[in-house]
């Protein structure tokens, strides 16, 4: 009976845990390693797994999704008159979106250079171009292609101008694999 109660708590906590948003497991996760200090190198040792963890493939998928899914009415938001700018014109404001867009991807780039995760960085900077790249001729309505059509390599562009400020290396074959087509970028 008290085996029975056991694997009852330990299956409702796990569905506890598994039903928290990110920021509750967060909040947990700070809670355990305040009670337990000692648990610090091991969490510190998982992070830094978890941040190496990535493939360039990924992170070009999620670029292509995030930009492929900016809505319109943001642009509509913030094209035309618009109160304390003047008149903005809708290449500008998409320009703005996509470039907001791809921020966070760079701050990502920038966050794993700086742990020295130099590996995972690399594979951030090269889907992040990557994406780019499956995006370059983006279906004609979208915010993207009202960014007008050199809108990703521009932004591909300041991705390597970043990884080369950054000392994040990219591998020399990345350019026929991952953006053939874009003789500029290599």
């Amino acid at each position: 009976m008290a085996r029975q109660q056991s694997q009852r708590r330990t299956t409702g906590t796990s569905s506890v845990l598994d039903s928290l948003t990110p920021a509750e497991r967060g909040e947990v996760l700070g809670a355990l390693l305040v009670a337990h200090p000692e648990l610090g190198g091991e969490a510190d040792r998982a992070a830094s797994e978890l941040l190496s963890s990535t493939s360039s493939d990924e992170v070009a998928a999620d670029v292509g999704a995030a930009l492929l899914w900016i809505p319109l009415d943001a642009l509509g938001a913030r094209a035309g008159r618009v109160r304390g700018r003047g008149y903005v014109h809708e290449t500008d404001a998409a320009w703005e979106l996509v470039e907001e867009t791809i921020e966070p991807f760079r701050s990502d780039l920038e966050r794993r250079a700086a742990l020295g995760l130099t590996h995972a960085a690399t594979s951030v900077a090269v889907g992040i171009v990557a994406g780019l790249y499956r995006a370059r001729e983006p279906e004609m309505g979208t915010v993207l292609a009202y960014a007008g059509d050199d809108a990703p390599s521009e932004l591909a562009t300041g991705v390597l101008d970043l990884a080369a400020k950054l000392k994040v290396a990219i591998p020399n074959d990345a350019p026929d694999t991952y953006w053939p087509c874009w003789d500029d970028l290599r």
